[in-house]
């Protein structure tokens, strides 16, 4: 009897203590986004730009390699010459110089509530590389400007070439997002039948030029109807976090609302992706303004898709 008593009072206190460590959780990875958002402020304020995508041909770093000085990680900066051209992002390995400083996790760069590993060796054209991950991603922009890439403008803060001031965004610094999470994936490839998990892969179409013709139709018709156009399914979003421009990079082009079933869609250097997180609900992320937020998986498409525009004049209501 004492022990069907312990069994049971064990039983009702583990979701408990479980409930409890995830909220633990979902409060370090808002204050890991607070730490970025403020970051991306004072680069701001030091540099009169904001972190871009530098150029995909030439300087490929990424806006969070770039942030590094401003987010108290001086020593990890100093591992990477930025003056390296990285090549072709689709043709070349990564040099050997930036080696030690791509294989270095930044624990603040993770999100807790994703158990995947923080770092993959990933094989490219001749090598097999150590990369660290992130759980964290720039606004690329919002995937309804025609873009499905950011070699060039989108209506986000964060592609290419880009200059912008925080002035630039004159949706207001509240109403725009800087940054969001998702789940890193785990740098494997499927089967393609059965569908994989969407929150884990991202589906590769056989024509990366139907990239937004096949958003559309997984919108309108789900996903299955979409199913055919898929060559395979890719398990690099987020894999490392000093490229910028190729798709396993940390910018993002939030088509899809936070955990969408739809999964993240890539083809060429083109993806629509959604946000994502192990958290239940939603998704944490930072705004212009330095402010964190919780968005809810319900949060309407207009509303979301606002967020990640810079310019687009929309009223949002995300609280």
């Amino acid at each position: 009897m004492v022990i069907a008593i312990i069994a049971i009072l064990v039983g009702l206190l583990l979701p408990a203590v479980q409930t409890t460590r995830e909220a633990a959780r979902r409060t370090q990875c808002a204050n890991n986004l607070k730490q970025l958002g403020l970051a991306m402020l004072n680069y701001e304020s030091a540099r009169k730009v904001l972190p871009n995508s530098g150029n995909a041909m030439k300087d490929d770093f990424s806006p969070l390699a770039r942030m590094l000085p401003y987010c108290e990680q001086e020593q990890l900066h100093n591992l990477i010459d930025f003056r390296i051209n990285m090549g072709h992002v689709g043709a070349t390995d990564l040099p050997a110089e930036l080696r030690p400083a791509a294989a270095t996790v930044v624990p603040f760069f993770l999100c807790p509530s994703d158990t995947e590993s923080p770092v993959h060796e990933l094989k490219l054209v001749s090598e097999t590389i150590r990369y660290a991950a992130s759980n964290y991603a720039m606004n690329g922009g919002s995937g309804t400007d025609g873009k499905t890439a950011f070699m060039r403008a989108t209506d986000g803060i964060c592609y290419c070439g880009a200059t912008l001031k925080l002035s630039g965004i004159t949706d207001g610094l509240s109403n725009t997002l800087a940054f969001t999470e998702s789940l890193i994936g785990r740098c494997d490839s499927p089967p393609l039948s059965p569908p994989a998990d969407a929150q884990v892969y991202r589906a590769r179409l056989s024509s990366p030029a139907g990239l937004l013709a096949a958003a559309e139709s997984a919108e309108t018709n789900g996903f299955e109807a979409v199913f055919p156009q898929v060559a395979g399914w890719d398990g690099t979003r987020l894999a490392y976090w000093i490229r910028g421009y190729p798709p396993g990079g940390p910018v993002m082009i939030g088509r899809f609302p936070p955990n969408s079933p739809i999964p993240d869609l890539i083809g060429g250097s083109g993806r629509l992706a959604a946000a994502r997180s192990r958290h239940g609900g939603g998704v944490n992320a930072a705004l212009c303004d330095g402010s964190v937020r919780f968005l809810n998986d319900e949060i309407e498409k207009p509303a979301w898709h606002a967020l990640w525009t810079r310019n687009g004049r929309e009223v949002v209501q995300h609280d």
